[in-house]
Formats: structure tokens, sequence, C-alpha cells
């Protein structure tokens, strides 16, 4: 073998334990390389993971807040038109206001004219219906005056019917009575030619004087056995009682007055003798 040949094979063993060596090297480096790059691998598939989880979670809250978005822009949007119409409408309800103030003035101004006007007509009213009221008292006693004129108008028909026919009654009563006087005045002057005295025709009482002054007595009456109208037989004649006492006869005492509350009779004195006292008695009619 040549010199030549055996370099090239001792090269060739060189190198062939050159590249033992360099592979024996780089295969363990390799093995490290794989190790690293599958923890690498590990490593980054973790931090893949969590990338992904996170920009799943990322996306999930960019959709929601997307949505959030919308909403709210949705929102704002619907407040923005809701705060134009509102501002529309405070411009619209301002004008309103000012109109409604000045009608309001206008009202409160119309309203004091009215109530003035109203004053006016409620007085005038009450005037009017206080003259009516008048009007229609003075009707009523008006009224009430023609029927109580009428009334009495009819009274007075009848009085005076009645009294028409009571003074009919009272002339034919009174014919009949001067007729009776004028028979009785004959009688009783045939009477007087044959003795008779007027005071024999006396009612029957009997009393006690009661005063004695002088020609007048005062005669109580204790006894009116007819009960008679002593006024009314004074006024028919004379007549008188015969006044006494225990020593007899005094006197004589002719009635002229009757006095009802006392039930005494004043009376003028014929004294016959002695002197009439209080105490005396007294009768029209003696035993």
């Amino acid at each position: 073998m040549s010199p030549i040949g055996r370099v090239f094979i001792v090269l060739n063993l060189v190198l062939a334990g050159g590249f033992v060596a360099f592979s024996g090297t780089h295969l363990q480096q390799q093995h490290n390389y794989k190790t690293k790059f599958e923890a690498s691998e590990k490593a980054a598939a973790e931090k893949a993971a969590v990338a992904a989880e996170t920009i799943d979670r990322l996306e999930r809250e960019r959709n929601v807040f997307e949505n959030a978005k919308t909403a709210n822009e949705t929102q704002l949007g619907e407040a923005r038109n809701a705060l134009a119409k509102a501002t529309d409408e405070n411009t619209r309800l301002s004008g309103t206001l000012s109109q409604l103030e000045a009608s309001h003035k206008q009202l409160v101004a119309d309203q004091g004219a009215i109530a003035a006007e109203l004053k006016t007509a409620m007085a005038n009213a009450k005037a009017g219906f206080d003259l009516a009221i008048a009007d229609q008292k003075t009707k009523d006693e008006a009224v009430r005056a023609k029927d109580d004129a009428q009334a009495e108008n009819r009274k007075l028909k009848g009085d005076v019917a009645a009294l028409e026919a009571s003074v009919k009654e009272r002339d034919g009563s009174i014919a009949d009575l001067k007729k009776e006087r004028s028979e009785l005045t004959m009688l009783v002057k045939v009477a007087e030619t044959n003795g008779f005295l007027r005071s024999m025709a006396a009612p029957n009482l009997a009393g006690l004087v009661t005063s004695a002054a002088g020609r007048l007595c005062t005669i109580q009456i204790s006894e009116n056995p007819g009960n008679v109208d002593i006024a009314s037989e004074i006024e028919k004649g004379k007549w008188g009682f015969a006044i006494y006492d225990a020593s007899g006869y005094k006197g004589e005492a002719i009635a002229t007055k009757y006095e009802a509350s006392a039930n005494a009779v004043l009376c003028n004195v014929y004294l016959v003798k002695g002197e009439i006292k209080e105490g005396d008695r007294a009768a029209t009619k003696t035993p």
C-alpha cells in the first residue's frame, strides 16, 4: 500500500474518529436540545393554552364590552333624543307658561272687573229683591186690609141689620113701656087719690146706719130678701128707710144713691126726734 493510501486511510480513520467524536458530542447535544425543545414546546403549549384562554376570555370580555358599548351608545342616543325632546318640550312649555301667565294676569284683571260688576249686580239684585219684598209685603198688607175691610164691612152690615132689628124691637118695647107707663101713671094717680103713698112701694130692705152727719147718713144693707136691684129701685122713684133704735122711731132717710162696692145707700135724713147715730137700725118695712 502506498504511503498516500496509508495517509488516506489514517486520515480516514482520524476523520472517522473525529466524526464519531463529533457525532457523539453532537448527538449528546442533540439529545439535550430535544429535551430542551420538548420542554420549550410544552412551555410554549402551556403558554399558548394560557394565551388562547386569555384571548378567549378577552374576546368574550370584548364582546361583552362591545355589547355594553352598543347598549350604552343606544341608551346614550335615546337619552340624547329624550334630552332633545325634553329640551324642545321645555321650550314649548316655557312658551306656554308665558302665555298662561299672561292669560292668568288677564284673567285676574277680568276677574276683578267681573267681581266688581257682580258686586254691583248683587247689590242691584238685593235692592230689587228688597223692593219686590216690600212691594209684596205692601200688596199682602193691602190684600189683608181689603179682606179685613170686607170682613168688617160684612160684620158691620150684620151689626147694622141686627141693630136695626134691635132698634125696631126696642122701639116696639119703648112704645109698649110708654103705654104701660102711661097706664101705671094713671093707676098711681088713682091710687094716690085713694090715699096711696109712693114710699109704700119701697123694696123690702133693712140695715144699719154706718155714718151720719147733719142731714146725710149712710145705711149699709144687711137684709135684701127679694135680692132686688137697689140702684134700679132708686131710679124708679123716691122711697125711704125708717130710722129707729131701742127708744123708738127717730125719722125718715130717703134713698138717693146706691154704692154697690160697699153695699150701702146714701140717704137724706128727715129727723123727727132725737139724733141719728151710727148703729141705728133702718128698715123700709116696719112691723
